[in-house]
């Protein structure tokens, strides 16, 4: 009798733990069946697009994917009307978004009630220092320049940026400085591409962008970079620019990670995540930050939640002070 228990005992574990290991399998073994989409939140030409044009590429020459992949530019509204598409593919893991400090900034100023709890957040993925940029025929030498002539007439320059990121980067200096920050002339375009165009033509005077949309201009010798915002001097064609702190200011820089929508599975989290640790970590990912003075940090799915959760408070502090936060 006990070991017609035992027999009936073991066949029920080992079918329910057929169950269990037919299970974890089936969830390992999640792939994607059609093209995979990564939305841009960005025009051709800003670092969105460079970074976003650059992990579809490793996706493909790594063989990372089992299937197609293609990027899709959806500028506009600050990011907002890129995050927004991407919302509303629900539970769809074959749409990706690449997602940078506007998805938060957006949010805390009131824009928009979209935030990064209306999406799923994979992966960080790098760190990118700011910079203010002038043509290279430009008056101004520094980043103290800017802010002089700005003290004493906030109207005399125009300063291209695409979104609150830009703005707050260069008004934490000027807020210091004593600038009429209200009065400075600060129009926003769509991506960095247009930023650099209107600096480059003369419709504005100081473009603020992400690091690697300046690098080509710079090296080409047809704009230069008055002030960055990293902790300590870059490498390259940035090593003899002054930091912001090296004058005597804060300011804030950027980052890119990838989102894709709500209500995906953990299975696709876990494999879009394993696959863009794998871009973080290749040679070829590293090699190119290293050229574009990017610092390559990965974050799992979990850790880059709590990191913005984290941001998400601290950026609320740094708005405020700055007057960007809507009052209710």
């Amino acid at each position: 009798m006990k070991t017609k228990l035992s027999s009936r005992v073991l066949m029920a574990l080992m079918a329910g733990g057929s169950v269990v290991l037919a299970g974890t399998a089936s969830a390992q073994a999640w792939k994607p069946e059609r093209n995979v989409e990564l939305t841009l939140p960005a025009t051709p030409g800003g670092s969105n697009d460079i970074a976003g044009r650059l992990v579809q590429k490793l996706w493909t020459d790594l063989k990372l994917l089992p299937v197609s992949s293609s990027v899709v530019n959806r500028a506009g509204g600050g990011h907002i009307v890129a995050y927004t598409y991407v919302q509303q593919r629900t539970g769809d893991p074959h749409m990706l978004g690449m997602m940078s400090t506007p998805i938060l900034m957006n949010h805390v100023e009131g824009r928009t009630p979209l935030s990064y709890n209306d999406l799923t957040p994979i992966a960080y993925l790098i760190t990118e220092p700011m910079v203010a940029v002038v043509r290279a025929d430009s008056p101004l030498k520094t980043g103290q320049d800017l802010l002089d002539a700005l003290k004493k007439n906030p109207a005399s320059l125009s300063i291209a940026l695409t979104s609150t990121g830009h703005r707050v980067s260069v008004g934490m200096p000027m807020q210091k400085a004593g600038v009429e920050i209200k009065a400075v002339r600060m129009p926003a375009f769509k991506g960095g591409g247009e930023t650099t165009t209107a600096v480059m033509g003369g419709h504005a005077d100081v473009q603020i962008t992400s690091v690697s949309t300046s690098v080509p201009h710079v090296t080409a010798g047809q704009m230069r970079v008055i002030a960055v915002s990293s902790a300590q001097r870059l490498g390259g064609v940035m090593a003899s620019v002054p930091t912001w702190r090296e004058l005597g200011y804060q300011s804030s820089g950027s980052w890119k990670g990838i989102v894709a929508p709500k209500g995906i599975t953990p299975a696709q989290i876990a494999f879009w995540e394993d696959v863009m640790r794998k871009t973080a970590q290749s040679d070829e990912i590293r090699q190119y930050a290293e050229k574009n003075l990017w610092l390559v940090e990965f974050k799992g799915a979990a850790e880059t939640r709590k990191w913005l959760e984290e941001e998400t408070a601290s950026l609320k502090v740094t708005l405020t002070g700055l007057g960007l936060v809507k009052q209710q």
